[in-house]
C-alpha cells in the first residue's frame, strides 16, 4: 500500500514538474515579446520564478498561478525587471517599467 502511495507522489511530482518547464518556457517567450516590442534586450534569455499559488479561473477551475521575473535594458549598460504573470500555461498579464531609464 505504501509503494502505491509513493507511485502516485512521485507521478504527481513527475507531471507537476512537467507543467512549470512548459509555463517556464511560455512566460520567457513572452518576455522576449514584449522587449522585442519596446526595442528592449531580453537579458540572460530566462525567467525567474517569484510566486506560485493556487487560483481559480473564469470556469472556477483551480489552476496554477505563477509569477515570473525577468531582467532587460535599454541601453546594454543598465537592468531594469519585468514581470510576466501566468494562470496554467496562460498568460495573464506582462509587465515592463519603461519609465525607469
Amino acid at each position: 500500500m505504501f509503494d502505491f502511495f509513493l507511485v502516485l507522489l512521485l507521478l504527481g511530482a513527475l507531471v507537476f514538474w512537467w507543467d512549470s518547464l512548459g509555463a517556464r518556457e511560455a512566460a520567457r517567450q513572452a518576455g522576449r515579446r514584449i522587449c522585442q516590442q519596446n526595442n528592449l534586450q531580453f537579458l540572460d534569455d530566462t525567467v525567474a520564478i517569484s510566486r506560485i499559488r493556487l487560483r481559480r479561473d473564469a470556469l472556477g477551475r483551480s489552476r496554477i498561478y505563477r509569477e515570473y521575473r525577468f531582467e532587460f535594458s535599454h541601453s546594454g549598460d543598465d537592468r531594469s525587471g519585468g514581470m510576466v504573470t501566468l494562470l496554467g500555461k496562460q498568460v495573464l498579464k506582462t509587465e515592463i517599467n519603461l519609465y525607469e531609464f
